[in-house]
């Protein structure tokens, strides 16, 4: 048999979480939220239970309760039953490779970022954003990197990737149509309760094709939401419901689910700096309450624990990120995002993505599964080797070492002599040495017909005006 499996108590009890969805639906039902959009308006106009005022639209208890139960959450085999990391969300400053200096990022290190996610078998969206391409070109572009070179990325439940314009979306779903890979659509709230505009004229644009479409939304405690994280997370819910009710009447011909990834954020906020503050003490218990709210509602739990405010892969990084997700694991999260990220979002580092993917091995092994039994009690090996002898030559010993010690390949073990005969290196270097080497051995890319395919849709982007001008300031 086994020995239990560690886990945390305590948190929201499902009373407390009883009262923070019927006042959540009450908001819904009573307060309503803003849908700036005439064709949407329209369209809800048609049914009963929802009562709309100018652009403000409210919902009946009952359809928020039927889209909530009709939601679908498409989790791929690879995310049932074994650890995820999410390793990207599109940053515009990187840490060179050789330099290990902050500048902008290329369509190069897109590749290779997209080649290192793979390799490590990272899901998730395009890792930075390519700013030597046009702006109208970005979007597709990490799109297609994506497709070319990983199994993964923009392709699962994991993905969060914009569409701004309708016409990027168009070339965005014809590629995904080619490579066999998935396409979603985001419609993305503005709290306090309110839509982005051009989120729902894609979303309506997308309507009749079959397209899941989900909802997020991101309240910040005390700026865009009340400063206490519970009421955060009642506003959240609120945002969330009558998001979701919205697209389960309008988007027919698929299904629609909350995003898990920004699921039931409660964004705490720093006052002295004025910045977003993931990976502090107040983050990672917004995450615990995200996990039993997720529970709650049958979404699958991802923890974005892998985001941290510390400015470099450094001790600041690591820590944050190693405790957050710590406890994140314990309260039986599997699904991790935004690995590589560092100051809030503002950096990415490929030597963080290694730092954080050795983490989540030291991890793996504290949760592992542990027998209990005669076998690994090794009484008679206890009672064999006497007093002035060692274990270390014992065949048991040779047989398990392996099994029961984890080696690290960054965290080494080395005393202080060995590490100077290994060249005195620092966490950082010793990773971007991992870096590159992991990028050198990749070897996926999608099959040659597809390639094609991908290659002449992009150069048709490439000359239309008419989605270089969609996003231009109007």
């Amino acid at each position: 048999m086994d020995i239990e499996e560690f886990g945390l108590s305590g948190g929201l009890s499902k009373d407390q979480i009883d009262m923070m969805h019927e006042k959540a639906i009450e908001l819904v039902e009573e307060v309503g939220v803003q849908i700036p959009h005439e064709g949407i308006l329209k369209l809800l106009s048609g049914h009963d239970g929802v009562g709309i005022e100018g652009d403000t639209v409210r919902f009946r208890s009952n359809l928020v309760l039927k889209a909530l139960k009709e939601a679908r959450y498409d989790v791929p085999d690879y995310g049932q039953n074994a650890w995820v990391i999410d390793a990207g969300a599109h940053q515009t400053t990187y840490y060179d490779l050789e330099s290990m200096k902050l500048r902008q990022p290329t369509t190069q290190d897109l590749i290779d970022l997209t080649k290192l996610g793979d390799r490590l078998d990272m899901v998730g969206s395009a890792p930075v954003v390519p700013l030597d391409a046009p702006i109208h070109l970005q979007i597709i572009l990490m799109h297609k990197i994506s497709y070319e070179y990983s199994r993964f990325r923009c392709n699962d439940i994991y993905e969060h990737m914009d569409k701004p314009t309708s016409e990027c979306a168009d070339y965005v779903y014809e590629m995904a149509q080619v490579a066999g890979k998935r396409f979603t659509f985001g419609v993305w709230m503005i709290s306090p309760r309110s839509f982005d505009k051009n989120g729902l004229n894609v979303a309506y644009h997308l309507l009749g094709r079959g397209v899941p479409m989900w909802v997020s939304t991101m309240p910040v405690a005390g700026v865009s939401a009340p400063i206490t994280m519970l009421s955060t997370l009642v506003q959240s819910m609120f945002e969330h419901f009558a998001g979701l009710t919205m697209l389960n009447l309008i988007n027919t011909k698929s299904y629609n689910y909350i995003a898990p990834d920004d699921a039931f954020e409660a964004d705490p906020f720093d006052m002295k700096y004025s910045t977003f503050v993931y990976g502090s003490a107040e983050y990672t218990r917004a995450t615990l309450h995200k996990i039993a709210l997720c529970r709650y509602y049958g979404i699958p739990v991802i923890a974005k624990s892998l985001n941290t405010a510390g400015k470099q892969p450094d001790a600041q990084a690591a820590f944050e990120v190693g405790v957050h997700s710590l406890v994140a694991a314990l309260a039986g999260a599997r699904a991790f995002r935004t690995a590589g990220l560092l100051s809030c979002g503002e950096i990415y580092s490929a030597e963080m993505v290694v730092i954080i993917r050795e983490v989540f091995e030291y991890l793996k092994n504290v949760l592992k599964r542990e027998e209990f039994s005669d076998a690994t009690l090794m009484v008679d090996e206890i009672r064999e080797v006497g007093p002035g002898h060692s274990f270390i030559g014992r065949k048991s010993t040779f047989n398990h070492f392996r099994k029961e010690y984890w080696e690290p390949e960054l965290f080494t073990h080395s005393n202080l002599g060995q590490w100077r005969d290994m060249g005195s290196k620092s966490i950082w270097r010793y990773a971007n040495e991992i870096v590159k080497k992991r990028i050198a051995e990749h070897s996926y890319r999608i099959d040659e017909h597809a390639q094609k395919e991908l290659d002449r849709i992009y150069q048709r982007a490439i000359n239309d005006e008419k989605l270089a001008d969609s996003f231009k300031v109007k």
